[in-house]
């Protein structure tokens, strides 16, 4: 049967284009096409291949039978209802017994497992004692303390539990002491400490006898072994490493069991890094022979030993003794490969007996910066040899300087192919005098040249040198020089206050310095094959070198000068205004002051440069000599004995001042009132007359070396009140 166009058809019987039409003209036209659809489902039905009765029939019957369907499930609904789940709730009930029931036997059962469980530990245990076998029984009671932590339900609040729990402590205990006993046994040591030395006996007895390793098995199963091991570590570190580092020490191998370590204490002794490798070596030797036991696959007392030790006995051994090494010059240092060969091997050594790990530490490790380890090596050697240069005895002297600065002209030859350079140089010959570069001839401390020659040497050294290396022996040399100022006036400060011929030499020694440090600089940069990054130079450190000689030289004559005032003051002369005679202690006085300026010539002459012992020379007499003046010019009255006791006097300096110099003419040059003792002299001798000869109006000498408040002072204490001496006294106002 074609398929049917319903709304085609409906278009076709309704013509939408019609102007009009009503419902009742249509239906005829649906009613008969209902008709032609019946007529062709009659015959479509008619022709149709199935028996659609028979299907029909057979739809009505299984309607009906699902009908029969309904109404029994209904009724077996009803039945369920009614009897199967009241079984059902019964069936529930007694579930919920049974599972109570097994609860309650698996609450029983996990105890009683426990129970069995923890006598099944303690029968092993018992096993183990009887076996003799440490390992097993600790084990076995370790086994049951772990167990125990965590405990079945209930059981923990048995009286059992709590028995169990403090037996398996104890008995833990007893093991643990045991094995500390058995530990002892095969591990101990001694220190029989004296106030000269140290013997510590090693006493080990570990084998790989089934014993020994079944204590070691036991200590390492309750955690132990490593707390013992660390024990002895700590041991070896603090007793035996530093005092073999720091002393004199000798390792002997008694036996395969025993070893002693002898420390001998002496004072300023550092052993060589030799002595510290074999020692170590001996040691280690002797500890492989009995730690290097493998009680477990891949594990030995020597292995733990050696992590525990390894860090700290490198740090050790570069810190306090590889480090000591490094030579304080250069030649050495350029064969110190000898000495990082034998740390080599001894590494090595430490390597193959398991003390060091094949990576991660190294001995040489210090030879990364090696520069700057050789740098402070050298300047701590050349600061200590100073100072060892500074404490010596500075009257062990020598003769230096020249007696005549030579008079011949520089020439400029070389310089002839630029003008410019000859010009500049010629002004400066003119304008600098030729004394700056020579030192005249005076005596000086050996220790001052010795002290020179070590800062050659430290600059010969450093011009050798990496930069790093240089720059540090420059401020070496540079601290050289204030540690002289520091040291030497400090350690020779009683003589230097005593000693006359040490001030002397002292001062001597600062300008000999000083008089090099000029030129220093210059030398240094000469040497250097290249331009440095700092500057380089020791001027400024001339003029802190001359105070300093100049301070104590400058202490020392006000020293004497107050030896001289207190020798006049202490006698008659300083009291001559009471006096009509003076007594004895007054030429004493005087010839006690001539004795020690005749004292200081003999120290000084030959040591100090001709100028400088002249000058200084001068300086006193010329003080001594105003002192003199002046306690005659000072008083208002002067008996003629005591006049002539004073002319006496003064005329015996007058002798013997000339012989305290070199030259007896120097006397007038550097004495300035020498002229003035000389006047006074006179005046004390002479008669009015003499004396307004020697005024001669204000025109005479006398004229020329007293002021005329001085001239009456003393011409009134000399003379009576005469006419004459009044006219004299008018003459000098």
């Amino acid at each position: 049967m074609a398929d049917y166009d319903v709304e085609s058809v409906i278009r076709k019987i309704v013509d939408a284009k019609g102007s009009t039409w009503s419902p009742h003209e249509k239906i005829p036209l649906i009613a008969k096409e209902l008709e032609q659809q019946k007529a062709d489902l009659r015959l479509f039905l008619g022709n149709c291949d199935f028996d659609m009765n028979a299907i029909y029939n057979e739809s009505t019957e299984l309607c009906a039978e699902s009908k029969d369907l309904i109404q029994e499930m209904e009724k077996c609904k009803k039945e369920i209802e009614q009897e199967t789940m009241a079984e059902i709730l019964k069936s529930i009930e007694n579930h919920d017994q049974i599972a109570k029931q097994l609860e309650s036997i698996n609450f029983a059962w996990n105890i009683v497992s426990d129970i069995v469980k923890c006598g099944k530990y303690v029968k092993n245990f018992d096993e183990g004692r009887e076996a003799q076998s440490f390992s097993k029984a600790v084990e076995s009671v370790y086994d049951m303390l772990k167990f125990i932590e965590t405990p079945a339900e209930g059981f923990e609040q048995l009286d059992l539990y709590a028995n169990t729990k403090n037996t398996a402590r104890l008995i833990l205990d007893s093991l643990l002491n045991d094995l500390y006993q058995a530990w002892f046994r095969m591990i101990s040591y001694t220190t029989q400490p004296d106030s000269s030395k140290t013997v510590i006996t090693l006493n080990i007895n570990i084998d790989n006898s089934l014993v020994s390793i079944d204590v070691l098995n036991a200590l390492d199963k309750c955690e132990k072994l490593s707390e013992k091991i660390s024990e002895f570590a700590d041991f070896l570190k603090k007793e035996v490493f530093v005092p073999i580092l720091q002393h004199d020490c000798l390792v002997c191998v008694e036996s395969d069991e025993v070893a002693t370590i002898t420390i001998n204490y002496k004072q300023n002794y550092t052993p060589t890094y030799g002595d510290v490798i074999g020692n170590l070596r001996l040691l280690f030797h002797f500890l492989n022979n009995k730690f290097n036991v493998d009680f477990k696959p891949d594990k030995s007392i020597m292995r733990m030993l050696g992590n525990l030790i390894a860090s700290e006995l490198c740090e050790m051994l570069i810190k306090d003794c590889f480090i000591d090494t490094i030579p304080n010059n250069i030649n050495d240092l350029q064969r110190y490969t000898l000495v990082t060969n034998d740390i080599a091997d001894f590494q090595n050594f430490l390597t193959v007996l398991k003390i060091f790990p094949p990576e991660g530490l190294s001995l040489l490790s210090y030879m990364d910066r090696i520069d700057v380890l050789f740098a402070d090596r050298s300047s701590q050697h050349f600061l200590a040899t100073a100072r060892t240069i500074m404490m010596k005895d500075l009257s062990v002297t020598m003769s230096i300087g020249v007696e005549k600065i030579p008079d011949d002209p520089v020439s400029f030859d070389i310089f002839e192919d630029d003008p410019h350079v000859v010009e500049a140089l010629e002004t400066f010959d003119k304008t600098v005098p030729k004394s700056l570069f020579y030192f005249p001839r005076c005596m000086i401390s050996k220790t001052a040249q010795e002290l020179l020659d070590l800062v050659y040497m430290v600059m010969e050294q450093a011009v050798q040198c990496s930069d790093v290396v240089c720059k540090k022996l420059y401020y070496t040399a540079r601290l050289i020089f204030e540690l002289y100022d520091a040291v030497v006036p400090y350690h020779h400060e009683n003589y230097l206050h005593t000693i006359p011929q040490y001030v002397a030499l002292f001062h001597n020694n600062c300008m000999f310095l000083a008089h090099n440090l000029q030129m220093l600089g210059d030398k240094w940069l000469s040497l250097l094959d290249r331009e440095p990054q700092y500057a380089v130079g020791f001027i400024d450190l001339v003029q802190r070198v001359r105070t300093l000689g100049h301070r104590h030289l400058a202490a020392h004559m006000q020293q004497q000068r107050k030896q001289i005032l207190d020798n006049i003051r202490s006698s008659d002369l300083n009291c001559i205004v009471v006096k009509d005679v003076l007594s004895e202690n007054a030429e004493a006085a005087v010839r006690q002051c001539l004795r020690q300026l005749q004292i200081l010539k003999n120290v000084w002459i030959g040591v100090f440069p001709p100028n400088v012992f002249t000058r200084l020379m001068g300086t006193l007499v010329n003080m001594f000599v105003e002192e003199l003046i002046h306690r005659v010019c000072s008083v208002e009255d002067i008996s003629m004995e005591m006049a002539s006791q004073l002319t006496d006097m003064y005329t015996l300096v007058v002798q013997k001042s000339p012989t305290l110099f070199q030259s007896q003419s120097d006397v007038e040059q550097h004495v300035k009132s020498w002229i003035k003792l000389q006047e006074l002299i006179f005046v004390l001798g002479g008669s009015l007359k003499d004396i307004e000869n020697h005024w001669n109006d204000g025109c005479g000498p006398l004229a020329v070396h007293f002021k005329r408040e001085e001239l009456r002072n003393l011409i009134k204490a000399l003379f009576q009140n005469t006419q004459f001496r009044a006219n004299l006294l008018a003459k000098i106002k």
